[in-house]
């Protein structure tokens, strides 16, 4: 009989496992990660902002980081999110945010380095990024935390290092 009790405890329908630290922390730590060499290079460009073809070598990292970062988000870490009820709002202004990076990124290719209002550019798009990634950091990781699955985490990271590998980023 006591054998009968730990049978029907052990087939009794568990919840999923949510992510285990070690899940978290390397997706999380992958994207912070990310955050932190874009914010960088970001500073990189203003501390050399009288070198133009030097500005816009490091310009154009920031760009390659920024475009595979946010395709991945929003290819594989948003979607996983955007299902639960208490993210959807934080992942749809998410999307929203990468469109305006987007948009600004375009506007690059119309303005040479050299142009005066090029680094002012360069200082909004730092700005915009800088405040997506506060939100991103504080309030949507904490809820992906509590939403994904550790298959889910594991899944996303290989993803993103698949996308990060194929363009030459890793």
């Amino acid at each position: 009989m006591a054998q009968k009790k730990t049978q029907s405890r052990s087939s009794s329908k568990k919840q999923p496992a949510r992510k285990s630290s070690s899940e978290s922390s390397k997706l999380f730590k992958m994207l912070k990660d990310d955050h932190e060499k874009v914010m960088d290079l970001f500073e990189e460009v203003e501390e050399n902002a009288s070198d133009v073809n030097h500005a816009q070598e490091l310009f154009a990292q920031i760009q390659k980081e920024l475009q595979v970062h946010m395709e991945g988000e929003e290819k594989f870490f948003y979607p996983a999110l955007e299902q639960e009820e208490d993210a959807r709002e934080q992942v749809l202004e998410a999307y929203e945010e990468h469109n305006v990076v987007k948009m600004i990124l375009k506007q690059f290719g119309r303005q040479s380095p050299g142009d005066e209002r090029w680094m002012a550019k360069v200082k909004v798009l730092k700005e915009i990024v800088e405040h997506h990634v506060q939100e991103e950091e504080k309030e949507m990781f904490k809820m992906a935390r509590k939403a994904l699955e550790n298959d889910q985490s594991r899944t996303i990271v290989e993803r993103l290092e698949q996308a990060k590998e194929k363009a030459g980023l890793l």
